[in-house]
């Protein structure tokens, strides 16, 4: 049996159909028993939450494999929010982990902060915000567990569903600057995030970058999302932008959102046989063409 936490989020709604696919017999844990409506047949659901400890042996009990998605992901909410959800939840998952074999998490490149030259799993972590700090706490707690498990520390993630690229594709709609930073983004599609994670449920052990193909300017990302909402590629200096953002209190997302991102996913590709496949400016119109639809 495979656990699977955050079953219902943007990446385990992609995730759960691709396990049932494979044969995995999974068990969903999900906060609320309505969330689960979507999900495939012959997936069994349990309702508990990774903040609330005493509801959790119930569902691991017969499972042997874990893939712990179930997080908070933000740059607003109170440090103790985020830590409470994504560290302590991690820490109080793993301690009724008794009888499993494979733990697999999902972490955050947030734990590295802004990139210079290229990062691999060796590269200094210095996280930025208080949600890379949680996700590096979270991180400490799965390797202190002694549970066989790999860490992948994901990119960005795009694609039809992103919550987080409809909130900035709505700014973009409504006018909000772009800065014209020559920084690259590393982003990662969705289904290649799934990929990885099937492929961890597998094999491996230790941390893993997982992105895309390789980096692109951000001006460039940014353009394309222009392009398919029919808005001019207009850029402003980095440094007004960053002034209208401070002053409408956005100034730690536009920085998170704008920071040099370039990261190796050799060793992902080498230990868990990791592909990206996705096609950048294809899965970037498919993502516009949704939001414009579901705006």
């Amino acid at each position: 049996m495979l656990l699977v936490t955050g079953a219902t989020g943007f990446i385990g709604s992609h995730l759960v159909p691709a396990l049932v696919r494979k044969g995995y017999r999974v068990r969903a844990l999900c906060r609320r028993r309505e969330d689960a409506a979507k999900l495939p047949k012959g997936v069994e659901v349990y309702v508990g939450d990774v903040g609330k400890p005493d509801g959790l042996s119930g569902a691991l009990r017969g499972v042997d494999t874990v893939i712990h998605l179930a997080g908070m992901v933000s740059y607003s909410k109170p440090r103790e929010e985020l830590f409470r959800v994504n560290a302590i939840g991690t820490r109080n998952l793993l301690e009724r982990c008794g009888g499993v074999k494979r733990f697999v998490l999902s972490s955050s490149v947030s734990v590295y902060g802004e990139i210079r030259g290229e990062a691999d799993e060796g590269y200094p972590v210095s996280p930025r915000t208080p949600y890379g700090e949680s996700k590096l706490s979270a991180e400490k707690f799965v390797e202190k567990s002694g549970i066989r498990s790999s860490i992948l520390r994901i990119a960005p993630v795009y694609g039809e569903g992103s919550p987080s690229w409809r909130k900035n594709m709505r700014l973009m709609d409504r006018g909000f600057p772009v800065p014209g930073t020559g920084n690259l983004t590393h982003v990662v599609h969705v289904s290649d995030v799934v990929q990885a994670f099937v492929k961890a449920a597998q094999k491996g052990e230790g941390i893993y970058n997982i992105a895309g193909k390789e980096p692109v300017r951000f001006r460039d990302f940014a353009g394309m999302l222009m392009d398919g909402l029919g808005r001019k590629r207009r850029f402003w200096p980095p440094f007004l932008v960053g002034i209208l953002a401070r002053i409408t209190g956005m100034k730690s997302y536009l920085d998170v959102l704008t920071m040099n991102r370039n990261y190796d996913i050799g060793r992902a590709q080498r230990e868990l046989g990791y592909r990206p496949g996705a096609d950048l400016a294809k899965e970037t119109a498919r993502m516009v063409d949704w939001y414009r639809k579901s705006a």
